[in-house]
């Protein structure tokens, strides 16, 4: 049983952004990333986020974050003329047709977007040219690493961080690669220098706890992970791992519990059952011991 459940938490795991299932966060305090990216916030931060006081490029990101494109790209489309020397105009349009799934498009703006950051355009300052450069190599990485690019990816969350050291979106998508391929010490590294920023961050807590477990310390494992709030722990990556740390501390019933009232999600619902039928036997055989 524990060689089966190693060989299900090595090969599955939270990719660095943007997964198919619910995740979203609630609570500003709780993501590291809330003031470089509306990627994980939840439908109620995103609408406190509408406001016609908010620029034009936050309107119409947070209208393709809520899946509203036609509204985003129409909001962006109507003021290309005007922001053709901008950067961060190309970065948003890429960011909708990203999240739209044009993968094709969403590259072109990008790619428009860096020839916007090239010294020779004199209408923003050096600042908001490296940000404006980082940001969009973190994105442009994004999209590699959807098609499992993962060498271009890496380069480009790399050039991110060099670019904006205090950018720390590229760094945690670096950590989470180096989690992809074992390479747990690395990850670990990143991951406690981004805790120093916000320790209460899900995603970061979640793999502080798989490298943990990767590293065969189910001690911290189990520190990290029951850090994270109740309302998070039956999240469809989550539980599993959750779950999985309570078998070891003989809690049984309360890793029953929590599978049982877990969030699904395609890409996790064969382990987590996996998991629920080792922690229903294991049950099993403790009542039999007891008789």
């Amino acid at each position: 049983m524990k060689t089966s459940l190693i060989i299900l938490f090595t090969i599955m795991l939270a990719g660095c952004s943007g997964q198919s299932f619910n995740n979203q966060i609630q609570k500003d305090q709780f993501d590291l990333l809330s003031e470089e990216s509306f990627m994980r916030y939840n439908t109620n931060r995103l609408s406190a986020m509408e406001s016609p006081n908010k620029d034009f490029l936050t309107q119409a990101l947070v209208a393709c974050h809520q899946k509203k494109f036609t509204k985003g790209l129409n909001l962006l489309e109507e003021k290309m003329q005007a922001n053709k020397t901008n950067p961060f105009y190309w970065n948003a349009l890429g960011t909708c047709y990203s999240l739209s799934k044009d993968a094709s498009k969403a590259l072109f703006f990008y790619g428009l977007g860096l020839e916007a950051t090239r010294s020779s355009n004199k209408e923003i300052s050096d600042k908001d040219r490296l940000l404006a450069e980082a940001l969009i190599s973190n994105n442009t990485g994004l999209i590699h690493l959807g098609f499992k690019r993962y060498n271009q990816a890496f380069d480009l969350f790399k050039k991110a961080t060099q670019i904006v050291p205090n950018f720390f979106t590229p760094e945690f998508n670096i950590a989470q690669l180096y989690i992809e391929f074992n390479e747990n010490d690395k990850a670990l590294e990143i991951l406690k220098k981004l805790e120093t920023k916000n320790a209460q961050d899900i995603d970061l807590l979640y793999a502080q706890s798989l490298v943990y477990f990767r590293k065969n310390d189910l001690e911290k494992s189990y520190s990290a992970i029951s850090r994270i709030p109740l309302d998070y722990l039956n999240r469809a990556d989550i539980v599993g791992l959750y779950a999985f740390n309570l078998m070891k501390k003989n809690k049984l019933e309360e890793a029953k519990l929590i599978l049982e009232k877990r969030m699904y999600a395609a890409e996790y619902n064969q382990r987590n059952e996996m998991i629920l039928d080792i922690v229903n036997q294991q049950i099993k055989e403790l009542s039999k011991t007891q008789k």
